[in-house]
């Protein structure tokens, strides 16, 4: 009696698509890494978290098309606009030196809660959104005096542009498969 292999006859098709997934990660984590490596001094100077970047195209390419990918960046971008301004208020009021672990802790948790609350805002913008909340929080409490109230979330927004330009560059190019011929708005 033998063994009966059984398989799906689109399980190889399934496998090289998350093979190209995973590529296409890797290639924008890749120009992430050289770009905060090599770039240039005024771009390389902004990028203090190349970990925000990192993350945003991570959660951005992943199984995405370029119009996912177009899509997804502009709420990263929603993101983006939705903490910038409240935690340049809030480091505003409270000057960065003054911030404590628990006062970052109770900022963290007010902030996530009004990104929380809105249905209308899709998940990954909330995703992005709690990413730069502990980010910024953090590096405050971390940094200290160095923080100041605007330059640290604009260092933050820097990093999460980063990351949509990784992705959308990641997704340009045709390899391993052209995503420009894989347009979904949807």
């Amino acid at each position: 009696m033998g063994v009966i292999k059984v398989a799906s006859p689109h399980g190889g098709a399934i496998w090289r698509e998350r093979l190209g997934s995973a590529l296409r990660t890797a290639i924008a984590c890749t120009i992430i890494g050289c770009t905060a490596l090599y770039g240039p001094d005024p771009v390389r100077l902004q990028i203090q978290y190349p970990s925000v970047a990192y993350v945003t195209a991570i959660l951005i390419v992943s199984d995405a098309t370029l119009g996912t990918t177009l899509r997804d960046s502009w709420y990263a971008l929603c993101a983006t606009v939705l903490v910038v301004p409240s935690t340049v208020l809030c480091l505003s009021l409270v000057a960065p030196s003054r911030f404590t672990e628990t006062g970052a802790a109770v900022a963290v948790t007010v902030s996530a809660f009004v990104v929380s609350v809105p249905e209308c805002l899709p998940l990954l913008t909330k995703r992005i959104a709690y990413v730069q909340l502990v980010i910024i929080y953090v590096g405050v409490v971390v940094r200290g005096n160095e923080a100041g109230p605007v330059t640290h979330p604009v260092h933050i927004a820097a990093c999460t542009v980063l990351g949509v330009t990784g992705s959308v560059l990641a997704l340009i190019l045709p390899y391993p498969r052209l995503a420009v011929r894989e347009v979904c708005f949807i």
